[in-house]
């Protein structure tokens, strides 16, 4: 199947959501306070302050995001907006001996079909997203529970309000399992001078325990007996996907990099490889084979003088045998820049899919985004942006806005 993104936001405002448009306005601020989401780079500094306390300490970090997608014209579905919330809270506990508990809780919509309805706070679903033990000694850490296998970064790092779309496709999440990373930058007591380089080994499969489930909407799809789609709280194995399998069988090996020093600013890196056994929707089609991706990307953030900084981002990848399809082969190709200065950014990206096999498909999507720091509170950003999305021989404008605040403590 395409992981192309969910229906994009719409050519034009419509008059009726004129009233709820101006209530999210309102209303962003005000959530945001109280709810919030994690990055990647700033959860690792969070769960490094908790382990340098020593003994107990906790910490954590909250962002929160409220948008207002106004989604185009496809096919036979007419324009309809969706209103909605996300919202990620992480917290680190420490606990003597280098051991740290760390969890991260989810607040998004459910996946649902579209049918141009206009939509407001619609099957928002909370859950589990991570919670796994680590313990750190020197260099070495070693990590168990639901864990999120390092693979890819465009996914969380590409800029801009859809610069993450079709990354999101490849995204790993939900996975019971356990890993060893390995810094070699302090292994060889060169962080200073070279920047953070780990390696990072995991072993999983996908979480069908009961932190699968959420409150408030289901979030499994699956189809009964009659073929009709139907939504389950909680994963099982018979829903199928690849790496939903008996055994920590499936597993990445991932090479890493941060805040790597160059003559003119700092380069972040990643590589990966992945091996993702097929689930029981392959093995009873008879198409099951081991799906395998390569993935490699990169972002520079080079400083241009007058408070101005450039993060151009690439990232490239390709999978055989795609969600355990044999022969289904993918590849997915995000590439853009940010122009930043004070409390401005502008963002551009280019987002391009393409599949070759039984069900071939393409798609591909440029995306702007103008964003705001707001002066009234620390960690309010406003931001509206477009995209032009063009799949299955239909393209179309849609818009977007968004509130969003972060807070660590």
């Amino acid at each position: 199947m395409t992981p192309c993104p969910p229906p994009a936001p719409a050519s034009r405002i419509m008059p009726g959501w004129w009233p709820l448009l101006a209530a999210g306005m309102l209303l962003a601020p005000l959530q945001a306070h109280a709810q919030a989401s994690t990055q990647l780079g700033d959860q690792a500094d969070a769960q490094q302050a908790a382990l340098q306390a020593g003994g107990w300490r906790l910490t954590g970090q909250l962002e929160t995001e409220l948008n207002l997608d106004l989604n185009g014209r496809r096919g036979g579905r007419g324009r309809y907006a969706d209103l909605f919330n996300k919202t990620e809270l992480g917290v680190y506990l420490s606990l003597p001996g280098g051991f740290t508990v760390n969890s991260v809780f989810k607040l998004e919509p459910a996946d649902r079909p579209a049918d141009g309805s206009d939509r407001a706070f619609h099957a928002q679903a909370a859950w589990v997203d991570q919670l796994y033990l680590a313990w750190s000694q020197g260099p070495l850490q070693l990590f168990a529970g639901k864990i999120h296998p390092r693979f890819g970064m465009a996914w969380d790092e590409a800029p801009g309000l859809y610069g993450t779309d079709f990354a999101e496709g490849y995204e790993l999440s939900e996975k019971i399992g356990g890993g060893v990373n390995l810094s070699l930058s302090d292994l060889a007591s060169a962080t200073d001078r070279l920047g953070q380089h780990s390696l990072q080994l995991e072993f999983f499969q996908a979480d069908r325990s009961a932190l699968s489930s959420s409150l408030f909407a289901r979030r499994w799809s699956y189809q009964d007996g009659q073929g009709r789609l139907r939504y389950s709280a909680r994963n099982r194995r018979a829903y199928g996907g690849p790496d939903n399998t008996e055994g920590a069988g499936n597993w990445v090996a991932s090479l890493a990099g941060q805040e790597v020093p160059l003559p003119l600013g700092e380069l972040s890196y990643t590589l990966g490889y992945s091996s993702r056994r097929a689930g029981l929707d392959s093995l009873q089609a008879g198409t099951a084979a081991t799906e395998r991706g390569v993935v490699a990307g990169l972002a520079w953030e080079v400083p241009l003088g007058g408070d101005i900084t450039a993060t151009p981002l690439v990232e490239w990848v390709r999978q055989e045998n795609a969600d355990g399809l044999r022969g289904l082969r993918r590849q997915v190709v995000t590439a853009g820049a940010e122009l930043a200065r004070g409390p401005v950014s502008l963002a551009y990206v280019y987002e391009w899919l393409k599949e070759r096999g039984d069900d071939a498909a393409r798609a591909a999507m440029h995306t702007a985004s103008a964003s705001y720091a707001l002066p009234w509170v620390e960690g309010l950003v406003w931001t509206v942006g477009w995209r032009r999305l063009r799949e299955e021989g239909q393209a179309a404008n849609d818009y977007g806005t968004q509130l969003s605040y972060s807070l660590r403590f």
